[in-house]
């Protein structure tokens, strides 16, 4: 049977999926180092990250009787090959609505695994220039990863169903010109949705980050309707701990 690095599920969720109650299953590794990450056990494999079953974890979907949909997340899910037929086994004995959160690295991967996909989330964290790499906490290397990046926002170009995310960071990606500019690839590869999320101080990757203050709300909102000025056909919306999701809107 075959296993993957699993770290566990979330019952129920009504965050995950736009509109259902999912299961969220979390998968470990990642090929970035965002300083500010906060998923620090799955990033590095430690944690309740194991080997498991994919007949297991997918028997364990079948149980929930009160989801509507599958977020399979991480980490980066498709780091692991296995993904690919952890999606085709919930695909093939649920009839669960299925959604993929990805950094869009692995471009060959999200390939082959769009047709069991009914909703992708994919990280644009910053401008498509060197700004990438240091946010990614990878400096140097964008001759690797934008090509990658860029080759999964054109597979993904013409599928319905996918939302862009930024998260928000003090001092690395907090300013309007680079909300502008990644307004501007939300609006060329055909995304409804963009998220824009605020930051949340706890245990980060670079432990320096920890001390960092959570971007206010109001500065989220103002980013936002930032966005929504490139974006007036996208829904936009910013997720703060103190206001959940709130949709911006041109007055």
């Amino acid at each position: 049977m075959t296993k993957i690095n699993f770290a566990g599920i979330v019952d129920h969720s009504t965050l995950d999926y736009p509109g259902k109650v999912c299961a969220v299953v979390y998968l470990c590794g990642c090929p970035f180092r965002c300083p500010w990450c906060q998923n620090v056990e799955l990033v590095l494999k430690r944690g309740t990250c194991k080997p498991t079953e994919i007949s297991l974890i997918v028997s364990e979907l079948e149980e929930n009787f009160l989801i509507d949909a599958v977020c399979v997340t991480g980490g980066e899910p498709l780091m692991q090959n296995e993904a690919l037929e952890l999606l085709k086994e919930i695909k093939e004995r649920t009839p669960l609505l299925l959604k993929i959160d990805t950094n869009g690295f692995f471009p060959e991967r999200l390939k082959r695994a769009l047709k069991y996909l009914d909703f992708i989330s994919i990280d644009i964290k910053a401008p498509l220039d060197d700004r990438y790499c240091k946010v990614v906490g990878l400096p140097n290397r964008e001759e690797i990863i934008l090509p990658k990046l860029k080759e999964s926002l054109a597979l993904i170009k013409d599928f319905k169903g996918k939302e862009a995310r930024t998260t928000i960071v003090p001092g690395l990606i907090d300013k309007p010109e680079e909300i502008e500019a990644i307004a501007e690839v939300v609006k060329k590869f055909g995304f409804e949705i963009y998220t824009l999320q605020q930051f949340r101080a706890g245990k980060t990757l670079d432990p320096s980050y920890e001390k960092l203050p959570q971007p206010s709300p109001e500065l989220m909102k103002t980013l936002g309707r930032i966005a929504k000025e490139k974006l007036p056909d996208i829904k936009v919306q910013v997720v703060t701990v103190q206001n959940g999701f709130e949709e911006i809107k041109l007055e």
